[in-house]
């Protein structure tokens, strides 16, 4: 949801079912005419780091049965009334207080930054919490090397632009930005499917710990 909620139009409801058995009222969170329903559970600040345009609290009645699975009651109902026209303000009120869950953040060290593997995609691609805006702070004009795994010792020097890079061959990892700016290291043309992915092939999982090594 992080990396494709743009790609919506405006008006768009998203309906999010992570985690969302209710301990609080359920949240409607509005950012740029889109509306996103869910449980109070940390999302909303995973998905949007900057915050959103307002964040408003149902107050709808429920039934027991939503506590549990608010999916199938009512997250439905908030939904068909956003659809409808329906204004959160409606059927809420403003919100400030939140759950808020946050990215682990790499970590500065002696020679270079400490990243951390956050998510590992379907094609076995590694996503690092390290992101361009982070790349443009802390590197910028300077040498580097990401101490990946990989058959190149000396570390992955350079970080490309595409996911099928048309100059290395089947198997070579490589760094390169996703859609969502956040910094992967991929293989090309190996997947789980096919036994491969850069996370099971250099033997990365959640949480594991890849180094950028700052040369100058």
């Amino acid at each position: 949801m992080r990396s494709c909620w743009k790609s919506f139009p405006m008006g768009t409801v998203h309906v999010l079912g992570i985690k969302s058995k209710l301990e609080k009222m359920p949240l409607i969170a509005v950012k740029d005419n889109q509306y996103f329903v869910t449980s109070d559970n940390g999302v909303i600040q995973l998905i949007f780091d900057q915050g959103v345009d307002e964040l408003f609290r149902v107050n709808l009645p429920i039934q027991d049965n939503d506590v549990k699975f608010p999916l199938g009651g009512i997250f439905m109902t908030i939904a068909a009334h956003l659809v409808k026209g329906g204004t959160p303000s409606m059927i809420g009120f403003e919100e400030n207080d939140y759950t808020k869950i946050f990215f682990p953040k790499p970590q500065i060290e002696d020679g270079g930054i400490r990243c951390q593997v956050i998510h590992i995609d379907d094609f076995g691609n590694i996503v690092l919490n390290f992101t361009r805006d982070m790349y443009e702070s802390y590197i910028g004009k300077r040498n580097f090397s990401i101490l990946a795994r990989s058959t190149q010792k000396a570390g992955l020097r350079t970080i490309i632009h595409d996911f099928s890079p048309d100059d290395l061959a089947d198997g070579i990892p490589f760094a390169v930005w996703g859609v969502n700016d956040f910094l992967h290291i991929a293989m090309k043309n190996t997947t789980p499917q096919l036994g491969g992915g850069a996370a099971r092939l250099l033997g990365y999982q959640k949480m594991s710990n890849i180094f950028i090594e700052l040369n100058d």
